[in-house]
């Protein structure tokens, strides 16, 4: 490290553009150093400066050495799943780099938020998401009991979490958001639903996966299309527990996005207790929810006629 035996933020910052300029690659040494430094001495200021003048960051390699990239061509990683895909289809890393294993000069929660503060982005963010398959009517199956997909537990379950009050929203507004889930017509195929993920690189290129969904809430049309289940499994089963939450959680709270990955935890667990409807009680008591007078009065109401 060549920097003055009184370093500052300033020394430091022309040290890595010499880098940038001159080194394809770091040593682990260098790079932890850097990073340990500017998260000591992290500010406002030291923001500013690193926002106006880095250029790159530091990317994963399965190499000793670690390679410096563009920050608006890689990603925090903060959807493994995604993560998994592009890493499959990709040879070149786009994902930053952190210490592995951890070190206590650099918390790799910390080293995330600087990346994030000076201009890289979160790839949740980043990925455009489109349906591929077009779903032809001969291969869709309707499901005639559709309450073993949308059932009473999974709304009552719904409309207890919209009730918190920090989501503001009055009776009538989680009846209206759940009322999409009762107008669903429900579809199983035996084709995969597949979907592609797309990144948007700052020279224009498009970086894409495509990957199998075995759900699909087509909001317009309401209608939800569902892959047939595989047979057994532990993988099999957890895989429909997530994908059903999440879409599920996104199809409901479109307007209130912040929300969705804490209706989808919720859903998921209630999903592999098969809504039972004792041990959905008991998590919902658990988590402090609760379905008020008006909603129950709704859902009997929707399902009298079940």
């Amino acid at each position: 490290m060549r920097v003055k035996s009184h370093p500052s933020v300033d020394g430091y910052c022309k040290l890595w553009k010499d880098w940038e300029d001159s080194k394809e690659q770091l040593s682990h040494s260098e790079c932890s150093s850097f990073w340990a430094y500017i998260s000591k001495h992290w500010s406002k200021g030291t923001e500013k400066i690193l926002s106006d003048r880095l250029s790159k960051v530091p990317v994963e390699s399965e190499s000793d050495g670690i390679l410096l990239s563009s920050k608006h061509d890689v990603f925090i990683a903060d959807d493994l799943q995604l993560k998994h895909l592009f890493k499959e289809s990709s040879p070149d890393s786009i994902f930053v780099w952190y210490p592995q294993p951890s070190i206590p000069s650099l918390p790799r929660t910390k080293l995330l938020d600087i990346y994030r503060k000076i201009g890289v982005r979160k790839i949740s963010e980043s990925v455009h998401k489109e349906d591929i398959t077009k779903l032809e009517a001969s291969e869709l199956q309707p499901v005639p009991e559709k309450g073993t997909v949308i059932g009473k537990g999974l709304l009552k379950l719904i409309l207890g979490f919209l009730a918190d009050p920090s989501m503001e929203l009055e009776a009538g507004q989680r009846q209206e958001a759940v009322k999409g889930l009762l107008d669903l017509k429900v579809f199983e195929t035996e084709s995969a639903i597949e979907v592609s993920y797309k990144l948007s690189m700052s020279s224009g290129n498009i970086k894409s996966v495509n990957a199998s969904r075995v759900m699909r809430w087509d909001w317009e049309d309401s209608k939800f299309f569902m892959q047939k289940k595989k047979s057994g499994g532990h993988k099999n089963k957890i895989e429909y527990a997530i994908i059903f939450a999440k879409v599920i959680s996104e199809g409901v709270l479109r307007e209130k996005e912040e929300h969705i990955d804490a209706l989808s935890e919720l859903i998921k667990l209630a999903f592999l207790l098969d809504f039972d409807e004792e041990a959905v009680g008991y998590l919902m008591r658990s988590k402090n929810i609760q379905v008020f007078m008006e909603d129950e009065e709704f859902l009997s109401s929707a399902f009298s006629m079940g």
